[in-house]
């Protein structure tokens, strides 16, 4: 739950830098409700998209952190915790390489 809100508050922060970066204001996103996020996700995702195919500026770094985030926020919100998943992955990764140093 505590992971849910850390994730949800980036995104809320990105979300709004990014929308004061394309000098438009943000739509309001109910981060509680898969379906609003998938559809945020998805304007975010059209818009790079969009300004990659006609070669304007946008800004790209920050609609990756915000795509990621909110990818994240959606598996989150199904049960899997990425973040968690590789923090075990690495730790058994170091226990049997240590186990082969033996």
């Amino acid at each position: 739950m505590e992971r849910i809100k850390e994730v949800q508050q980036t995104i809320e922060k990105l979300y709004q830098e990014f929308y004061e970066k394309m000098g438009k204001t943000p739509d309001e996103i109910d981060l509680n409700d898969p379906v609003q996020v998938e559809k945020a996700f998805e304007k975010v995702f059209n818009a790079d998209y969009k300004a990659t195919r006609l070669k304007t500026s946008f800004p790209r770094t920050l609609a990756l952190n915000l795509r990621k985030a909110f990818a994240d926020l959606l598996l989150l919100m199904e049960g899997k915790d990425i973040k968690k998943v590789k923090e075990e992955a690495e730790a058994a990764a170091a226990e049997a390489e240590a186990e082969a140093g033996k």
